[in-house]
């Protein structure tokens, strides 16, 4: 009995969240910036993110309506850390960002997110792709675009594609103007969609074959 109350105790604590490593974790990526800028900082994240994708493993589906279920279910490696929905076959929509507690955790604790978390997103925008709000979104995007890689439905691979994104302080970045329409009609939705789903949700993206 007594080791039965260690046991819910000590499992109640693993799933207890730590704003100790949140904090943390952001003034280490802090440092990196601080010592070899928005560049190091980025190719930092983007390999630290891409390597997370790497150690999970490969899968493989018959069909898009088995990758589908596996990927609400949070089975998929790529749902593995957010919760989803898809108002299309194609179109996934992420409700609450993973990264949202962190972000709470900080900026009560420490106050607003340093320069260099946008900056970073600056530098990843400008030399990577568009869609990034800050040093999350690069962390984030990269790693669903590498897990994407791992993934094949009826022998072809996914593929990712970033519609858009909103951080908890409301900021957002939408994809440019001339790729919109087309990941619009990729993702099987109209610009009114989009924006409705933006109201109450904090990511927009698209998985598809070719």
């Amino acid at each position: 009995m007594k080791e039965d109350l260690y046991d819910d105790q000590y499992k109640a604590k693993l799933g207890r969240h730590n704003p100790f490593v949140d904090v943390a974790a952001y003034l280490f990526l802090e440092d990196i910036g601080d010592k070899q800028g928005a560049a190091g900082m980025n190719n930092y994240l983007m390999s630290l993110a891409t390597s997370l994708a790497k150690s999970m493993p490969k899968e493989e589906y018959s069909s898009w309506d088995d990758f589908m279920e596996s990927l609400l279910k949070g089975e998929s490696i790529i749902s593995s850390f957010e919760d989803v929905h898809c108002p299309t076959e194609n179109c996934v929509v992420t409700e609450t960002c993973p990264f949202t507690e962190g972000w709470q955790e900080y900026t009560k604790r420490i106050g607003e997110f340093a320069d260099i978390h946008k900056e970073v997103a600056e530098y990843y925008n400008s030399t990577v792709k568009p869609g990034a709000v800050d040093s999350q979104c690069i962390i984030h995007q990269t790693f669903r675009k590498a897990a994407a890689e791992r993934i094949k439905v009826a022998g072809k691979t996914v593929k990712y594609a970033q519609i858009e994104a909103v951080t908890p302080n409301a900021d957002e970045k939408r994809a440019p103007d001339e790729w919109l329409p087309i990941l619009l009609n990729k993702a099987d939705i109209t610009e009114t969609e989009l924006n409705m789903t933006m109201r109450n949700n904090d990511c927009v993206w698209i998985l598809y074959t070719e």
